[in-house]
């Protein structure tokens, strides 16, 4: 008896604008499943457009005119938030599917609100895969990132069929695709990433204020905790000036907390942090 495979969704023609650790780590996947025919794309930076060519991540270097968009499927917009927004605004010059992979949607959301005000027409999906790493840029990229990882679609309006299609393309590389409300999606990642990711540059400034030789004295705890301090500064800094909102509500959060350690320090009460620590060792553990 012949045994049918699962079919694997095509995605044609895809234009691919910014070639770093999260959009060429999905072309590398899907290239490995066969769900997408051609791979054009664009970056600003001429280095990483050499290397993602000579990865295997783009067949073609074009600049996005809408000459190039001509026959695309898909546009993957995996760039900075700042510049994500002003695409957005400007739009594409031609009816097109349009998605990216910014952990912050409201911006965008707004920036896509204000292209369609102007009569500019194209279909926006907004999506999140919650992967990757400190590292950036083409040679951070690698087959399997995708797989097991949840992304967070937040579709504007009534899911349809481009909802679907970017949904598919998604599970397509392994992700295990949730769906929230953008003003929900940005309220979780303050949380969640934003929000320690703050933290994380506080404790390093912290100790180096306090004498810049403690740093290479910690062990493998701090390097731990602060692994993400080495990510892109630009891109975080954009990250939360964009979702700064949500995120000075969970910064603020962060910092009763640390002021409840503090009294509890203050007051030598042993018994209290060791309940309070209990608890939290419990709740991370869930996790």
């Amino acid at each position: 008896m012949t045994v049918l495979k699962p079919q694997v969704p095509f995605f044609g023609n895809i234009f691919l604008l910014g070639v770093g650790l999260i959009g060429g780590s999905l072309v590398l996947d899907l290239r490995e499943r066969g769900a997408v025919g051609k791979v054009a794309g664009f970056d600003t930076n001429p280095g990483n457009l050499r290397r993602a060519l000579d990865m295997g991540i783009l067949d073609e270097a074009r600049e996005m005119c809408p000459e190039a968009l001509e026959d695309c499927d898909i546009i993957v917009l995996a760039i900075p938030v700042v510049a994500l927004d002003s695409v957005l605004e400007k739009g594409f010059g031609a009816d097109v599917l349009v998605t990216d992979v910014g952990s912050v949607k409201g911006s965008s959301v707004r920036a896509y609100g204000k292209a369609m005000e102007k009569g500019v027409k194209y279909s926006f999906v907004p999506a999140h895969p919650i992967a990757g790493d400190e590292r950036s840029g083409p040679e951070a990229a690698r087959r399997g990132l995708f797989e097991g990882a949840r992304v967070i679609i937040t579709p504007i309006g009534e899911a349809g069929r481009d909802v679907q299609t970017i949904r598919n393309m998604w599970e397509t590389v392994g992700g295990k695709v949730h769906f929230m409300a953008p003003a929900e999606h940005d309220s979780v990642f303050s949380w969640v990433s934003h929000m320690p990711h703050m933290a994380a540059y506080a404790i390093i400034d912290s100790i180096y204020r306090e004498n810049p030789e403690l740093i290479g004295l910690s062990g493998g705890g701090l390097r731990d905790y602060t692994r993400i301090v080495a990510s892109s500064p630009a891109m975080w800094a954009q990250i939360a000036v964009a979702n700064r909102e949500k995120l000075l509500e969970a910064t603020r959060g962060l910092r009763g907390s640390v002021d409840r350690i503090i009294q509890t320090l203050e007051r030598g009460d042993s018994e209290e942090l060791e309940r309070i620590f209990s608890l939290l060792a419990g709740v991370r553990k869930g996790v």
